[in-house]
C-alpha cells in the first residue's frame, strides 16, 4: 500500500496542495492520517478518491454537490464518465480495455498486429498503446481494473516489441553504441523496450541491461562500455536525493547531451535534471536521432 504526502498528491493529480486542503477542511472530502508532527499522510484509497473527485469536478460537477455524495456514488459517477466513448480513438481504446478485462490475449495480439500492419509499430505504440495504458491508470482509480490487468497487457506488449526487435534488419552500418537500463527499484520496462526497438531499427548497436540496476553497476557499466548514448526512464516514485545521485553518475562519466531520459518522474524533477540532458516527451524525440 502506498503512503503519500500532500506534495505527492499534488504531483500525481496536478491539484494544488492549497485546493486539497480546502476540499479537506471545508467539505470533509478526505481524512488523512497524521504523523506525530501533524504531517498529512494519504493512502492509495485517498489517492483514488481525489482522482475521482477531480474527474467529476472537471466534468462540471460542483464540489459542493460532490461533497454530498458517498464514496460509492463518487466511484459510480466517475466510472460512467470514464467508460463513455467520445470518438473513434476512444472506441479503439475501449476495444483493448474490454479484451484486457477478459484476459483475451489472442484478441489483443490480433488487433495489435492489424494496427502495426496499417500504421507501423512506432505509431501504434504512441497513438494506441500509450492511450490504452493511460486508460488503465484511470480505470484503476475506480477499481474497474487492477494491477493484474496492467501486468497482463504490459507483458503482451513487451513480448510483441521484443519479437519485432529481433526481426530488425541489421544493415551493418552502426551509428553508435547505446546503453539502456533502469535504475535500482525501477521495474516499468515497457518504454525502455520500445526505445531499444527504435534504436535498433535506426541502425544503433544497443546494449540492454534491463530493470533495477544499482548505482555502482550503472557507473561501472558506463566506464566499461563507454557508450555513445545512454537511454533510461523514470516512472516509479523516486526521492530527490536518489535522482541527484543518478545525475552525478552521468555528470562524472559521460557528456550530458548524450543522455536521454523519459518517464513521469522526469517532469516532477525538472529542477534537478541538468539542461543538457535530452528529455523524451514523445516518439518524435526518438525519430530525429
Amino acid at each position: 500500500m502506498g503512503v503519500y504526502s500532500i506534495k505527492d498528491l499534488e504531483n500525481f493529480t496536478q491539484i494544488k496542495a492549497h485546493t486539497l486542503r480546502i476540499w479537506e477542511q471545508r467539505y470533509n472530502l478526505l481524512a488523512p492520517e497524521r504523523t506525530d508532527t501533524n504531517i498529512r499522510l494519504y493512502s492509495d484509497r485517498d489517492l483514488k478518491k481525489i482522482l475521482n473527485i477531480n474527474l467529476l469536478y472537471n466534468n462540471g460537477v460542483k464540489i459542493s454537490k460532490i461533497a454530498k455524495l458517498n464514496e460509492n456514488e463518487i466511484y459510480r459517477l466517475a466510472n460512467e464518465i470514464l467508460l463513455t466513448p467520445e470518438d473513434d480513438e476512444a472506441s479503439q481504446v475501449d476495444f483493448f480495455i474490454n479484451k484486457i478485462m477478459d484476459f483475451d490475449e489472442n484478441a489483443i495480439v490480433g488487433a495489435l498486429s492489424d494496427l502495426v500492419q496499417s500504421q507501423g509499430l512506432e505509431r501504434a505504440f504512441s497513438d494506441a498503446l500509450i492511450p490504452v495504458l493511460k486508460k488503465i491508470g484511470e480505470l484503476w482509480q475506480v477499481d474497474t481494473i487492477n494491477a493484474a490487468h496492467e501486468h497482463f497487457f504490459s507483458h503482451i506488449i513487451r513480448d510483441y516489441i521484443i519479437r519485432n526487435t529481433n526481426k530488425a534488419i541489421d544493415s551493418g552500418l552502426v551509428k553508435g553504441r547505446v546503453l539502456l537500463f533502469l535504475r535500482e527499484g525501477e521495474f516499468h520496462e515497457l518504454a525502455l523496450v520500445f526505445y531499444n526497438y527504435i534504436l535498433r531499427l535506426k541502425g544503433y548497436q544497443t546494449i540492454y541491461l534491463g530493470q533495477s540496476l544499482p548505482n555502482e553497476d550503472i557507473e561501472r557499466s558506463i566506464q566499461r562500455i563507454k557508450p555513445d548514448y545512454i537511454f533510461t526512464s523514470l516512472i516509479a516514485k523516486i526521492e530527490r536525493q536518489e535522482i541527484e545521485e543518478l545525475m552525478k553518475i552521468f555528470e562524472n562519466n559521460i557528456e550530458l547531451k548524450k543522455v536521454y531520459m523519459g518517464g513521469y518522474q522526469v517532469k516532477l524533477f525538472e529542477d534537478v535534471i541538468p539542461n543538457d540532458i535530452n528529455i523524451i516527451q514523445s516518439i518524435d524525440n526518438l525519430m530525429v536521432l
